[in-house]
């Protein structure tokens, strides 16, 4: 059972720097060989200041960044034993580059309960981190659903 009244609750701000390593990991991990990615020089080369992160890089600052998010969504009742990643959406409002420091905010945005056939149910959870820079900045939106199953 959800409890809708912990719809709109936020937890305590986080800070992660953002690294250059960290862009480039990603990269190679996705299989990712944009020398963008990789090499200042190229990302010179192509018009950035510095290497570019990659369109899915904010999954790096939630879950290296957001240490308590686990802790977080049990408080508000998700059973983490039982989550499957929905979907997630990134919507950048300002660039973001190496040597940036974010701080995020989670706040529970919805919260359903959904009924299956058979008479199973799975709740769905949506979260939003909104971070912004190390000068106050509105930097990026990221919204992710969570199904818990019943």
């Amino acid at each position: 059972m959800i409890d809708q009244s912990k719809i709109g609750q936020s937890f305590p701000p986080f800070s992660i720097a953002v690294e250059r390593g960290k862009v480039r990991e990603l990269a190679l991990a996705l299989g990712d060989d944009n020398p963008i990615y990789h090499s200042q020089e190229a990302a010179q080369a192509a018009g950035y200041a510095e290497v570019s992160l990659s369109p899915t890089f904010p999954t790096v600052l939630t879950f290296w960044g957001n240490t308590h998010m686990m802790e977080n969504m049990v408080s508000i009742g998700i059973d983490v034993k039982r989550i499957l990643h929905g979907e997630e959406e990134f919507e950048y409002l300002a660039p973001i580059a190496p040597g940036d420091t974010l701080t995020g905010v989670m706040t529970l945005v919805d919260a359903t309960t959904k009924k299956g056939q058979g008479g199973t149910s799975m709740d769905i959870f949506t979260l939003e981190m909104n971070y912004t820079s190390q000068h106050g900045v509105p930097t990026l939106r990221v919204r992710e659903v969570v199904i818990v199953r019943s």
